[in-house]
Protein backbone atom coordinates (compact mmCIF):
# COMPACT_ATOMS: atom_id res chain seq x y z
CA UNK A 1 0.00 0.00 0.00
CA UNK A 2 2.84 2.20 0.59
CA UNK A 3 2.73 5.78 2.55
CA UNK A 4 -0.51 7.45 3.54
CA UNK A 5 -1.51 10.26 5.22
CA UNK A 6 -3.90 9.21 8.11
CA UNK A 7 -6.91 11.02 9.38
CA UNK A 8 -7.33 10.29 12.91
CA UNK A 9 -10.93 9.09 12.54
CA UNK A 10 -9.75 6.22 11.08
CA UNK A 11 -8.11 4.71 14.19
CA UNK A 12 -9.71 2.79 16.75
CA UNK A 13 -9.91 4.51 20.73
CA UNK A 14 -8.33 2.59 23.20
CA UNK A 15 -9.82 5.30 25.81
CA UNK A 16 -11.71 7.87 24.90
CA UNK A 17 -11.02 10.96 26.92
CA UNK A 18 -14.46 13.52 27.74
CA UNK A 19 -12.89 16.20 25.57
CA UNK A 20 -11.79 15.99 22.20
CA UNK A 21 -11.64 17.00 17.91
CA UNK A 22 -11.06 15.09 15.62
CA UNK A 23 -10.69 16.84 11.90
CA UNK A 24 -9.29 15.68 9.03
CA UNK A 25 -5.60 15.33 10.22
CA UNK A 26 -5.60 16.01 13.63
CA UNK A 27 -6.63 14.70 16.79
CA UNK A 28 -6.50 17.22 19.61
CA UNK A 29 -7.01 15.98 23.40
CA UNK A 30 -7.35 16.99 26.79
CA UNK A 31 -6.36 13.87 29.29
CA UNK A 32 -8.00 13.82 32.68
CA UNK A 33 -6.37 13.60 36.23
CA UNK A 34 -4.61 10.46 37.35
CA UNK A 35 -4.15 8.83 33.91
CA UNK A 36 -1.74 6.18 32.89
CA UNK A 37 0.10 4.50 30.25
CA UNK A 38 1.51 1.92 32.34
CA UNK A 39 -0.70 1.31 35.20
CA UNK A 40 1.71 2.77 37.34
CA UNK A 41 1.37 4.32 41.18
CA UNK A 42 -1.44 2.32 41.37
CA UNK A 43 -3.91 3.93 38.58
CA UNK A 44 -5.19 1.95 35.67
CA UNK A 45 -4.28 1.72 32.35
CA UNK A 46 -6.39 4.24 31.44
CA UNK A 47 -4.60 6.65 29.10
CA UNK A 48 -6.34 9.01 26.91
CA UNK A 49 -5.18 6.82 23.15
CA UNK A 50 -6.13 5.62 19.74
CA UNK A 51 -4.50 2.95 18.06
CA UNK A 52 -4.00 1.39 14.18
CA UNK A 53 -4.70 -2.53 13.43
CA UNK A 54 -1.86 -5.08 13.97
CA UNK A 55 0.50 -5.57 11.94
CA UNK A 56 3.90 -7.16 11.00
CA UNK A 57 5.81 -4.22 9.74
CA UNK A 58 5.11 -0.45 9.20
CA UNK A 59 6.61 2.69 10.17
CA UNK A 60 4.43 5.74 11.53
CA UNK A 61 5.16 8.93 11.51
CA UNK A 62 3.45 11.81 13.44
CA UNK A 63 4.23 15.53 15.40
CA UNK A 64 2.66 16.15 18.73
CA UNK A 65 2.26 19.41 20.22
CA UNK A 66 1.72 19.42 23.78
CA UNK A 67 0.84 21.78 26.74
CA UNK A 68 2.02 20.38 30.31
CA UNK A 69 0.72 21.48 33.38
CA UNK A 70 1.75 19.38 36.07
CA UNK A 71 4.54 17.25 36.75
CA UNK A 72 4.34 13.46 35.58
CA UNK A 73 2.24 14.97 32.28
CA UNK A 74 3.07 12.74 29.37
CA UNK A 75 2.72 12.08 25.61
CA UNK A 76 3.90 9.89 22.83
CA UNK A 77 3.69 7.02 20.94
CA UNK A 78 3.54 2.88 21.63
CA UNK A 79 3.96 -1.02 20.72
CA UNK A 80 2.33 -3.41 22.57
CA UNK A 81 1.66 -7.36 22.25
CA UNK A 82 -0.49 -7.31 25.46
CA UNK A 83 -0.43 -5.68 29.26
CA UNK A 84 2.97 -7.17 29.80
CA UNK A 85 4.70 -6.74 26.96
CA UNK A 86 4.99 -2.94 25.84
CA UNK A 87 7.11 -0.24 24.68
CA UNK A 88 6.87 3.72 24.76
CA UNK A 89 8.57 6.61 23.44
CA UNK A 90 7.26 9.82 25.31
CA UNK A 91 7.95 13.05 26.48
CA UNK A 92 7.65 13.25 30.44
CA UNK A 93 7.10 16.72 32.39
CA UNK A 94 9.34 15.99 35.39
CA UNK A 95 8.42 19.76 36.76
CA UNK A 96 10.63 22.22 37.83
CA UNK A 97 11.47 22.96 34.27
CA UNK A 98 12.43 19.69 33.25
CA UNK A 99 11.28 17.26 30.16
CA UNK A 100 12.46 14.17 29.24
CA UNK A 101 12.38 12.43 25.86
CA UNK A 102 11.84 9.06 27.35
CA UNK A 103 11.98 5.25 25.58
CA UNK A 104 10.71 2.68 28.06
CA UNK A 105 10.29 -1.27 27.76
CA UNK A 106 8.16 -3.72 29.30
CA UNK A 107 8.42 -7.29 29.20
CA UNK A 108 7.66 -10.41 31.64
CA UNK A 109 7.96 -7.87 34.88
CA UNK A 110 11.07 -6.15 33.64
CA UNK A 111 11.50 -2.42 32.50
CA UNK A 112 14.70 -0.35 31.43
CA UNK A 113 14.20 3.21 30.56
CA UNK A 114 16.32 5.46 28.42
CA UNK A 115 16.14 9.64 28.58
CA UNK A 116 17.17 12.36 27.21
CA UNK A 117 16.44 15.98 28.66
CA UNK A 118 15.11 18.28 26.35
CA UNK A 119 14.02 21.51 27.91
CA UNK A 120 10.55 23.08 29.13
CA UNK A 121 10.39 25.66 26.05
CA UNK A 122 10.51 23.17 23.89
CA UNK A 123 6.53 22.84 22.78
CA UNK A 124 6.04 20.06 20.40
CA UNK A 125 7.97 17.21 18.81
CA UNK A 126 8.25 14.56 15.65
CA UNK A 127 7.85 10.85 16.51
CA UNK A 128 8.97 8.18 13.64
CA UNK A 129 8.69 4.34 14.94
CA UNK A 130 9.35 1.96 12.66
CA UNK A 131 8.76 -1.57 13.22
CA UNK A 132 10.11 -4.76 11.15
CA UNK A 133 10.56 -8.61 12.06
CA UNK A 134 10.32 -8.21 15.13
CA UNK A 135 12.63 -5.11 15.18
CA UNK A 136 11.51 -1.24 16.58
CA UNK A 137 13.09 1.51 15.88
CA UNK A 138 12.30 4.81 17.60
CA UNK A 139 13.39 8.48 16.09
CA UNK A 140 12.44 12.21 16.67
CA UNK A 141 12.83 15.34 15.32
CA UNK A 142 12.43 19.15 16.36
CA UNK A 143 11.37 20.03 12.69
CA UNK A 144 10.25 17.20 11.14
CA UNK A 145 12.83 16.75 8.40
CA UNK A 146 15.82 15.30 9.88
CA UNK A 147 15.23 12.78 12.73
CA UNK A 148 17.67 11.72 15.28
CA UNK A 149 17.92 7.92 16.93
CA UNK A 150 15.89 7.55 20.29
CA UNK A 151 16.31 3.57 20.54
CA UNK A 152 16.84 0.74 18.76
CA UNK A 153 15.14 -2.79 20.18
CA UNK A 154 14.01 -5.80 19.87
CA UNK A 155 10.75 -7.02 20.78
CA UNK A 156 10.20 -10.35 20.61
CA UNK A 157 7.36 -12.41 19.13
CA UNK A 158 5.45 -13.98 21.41
CA UNK A 159 2.62 -14.87 19.18
CA UNK A 160 0.56 -12.24 19.54
CA UNK A 161 0.21 -9.01 17.33
CA UNK A 162 2.02 -6.09 17.78
CA UNK A 163 0.09 -2.65 17.66
CA UNK A 164 0.86 0.86 17.02
CA UNK A 165 -0.81 3.79 19.08
CA UNK A 166 -0.44 7.85 20.46
CA UNK A 167 -1.41 8.24 23.73
CA UNK A 168 -1.42 11.21 26.41
CA UNK A 169 -2.03 10.99 30.46
CA UNK A 170 -1.70 12.48 33.47
CA UNK A 171 -0.52 10.32 36.75
CA UNK A 172 0.30 13.15 38.72
CA UNK A 173 -3.57 14.52 38.74
CA UNK A 174 -3.57 17.70 36.40
CA UNK A 175 -4.63 17.62 32.68
CA UNK A 176 -3.01 19.23 29.85
CA UNK A 177 -4.09 19.55 25.74
CA UNK A 178 -1.66 17.67 23.44
CA UNK A 179 -2.59 17.93 19.37
CA UNK A 180 -1.51 14.72 17.61
CA UNK A 181 -1.12 15.61 13.77
CA UNK A 182 0.93 15.41 10.62
CA UNK A 183 0.21 11.38 10.74
CA UNK A 184 2.00 9.20 8.06
CA UNK A 185 1.53 5.67 7.79
CA UNK A 186 3.99 2.91 5.63
CA UNK A 187 3.51 -0.82 5.90
CA UNK A 188 6.49 -1.43 3.88
CA UNK A 189 9.69 -1.91 5.56
CA UNK A 190 11.58 1.41 6.08
CA UNK A 191 15.00 1.12 8.13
Amino acid sequence: MGKRRLNPGQLRWTHKPKFYVISADRLVLETEPHTSMTGVLGVSDSAAGMCLPPADRFSLTLRLDYEFRGPQDECGIYLRRHSGHWCKCSIENLGSDTVDLACTMYENGYADRSMREIGSLISHLYFRLIFWDGEARFQYSFNGDRFSEMRSLHFADSGEPVTVGLYACSPGGSFFDCTFSKMEYSDQQTK
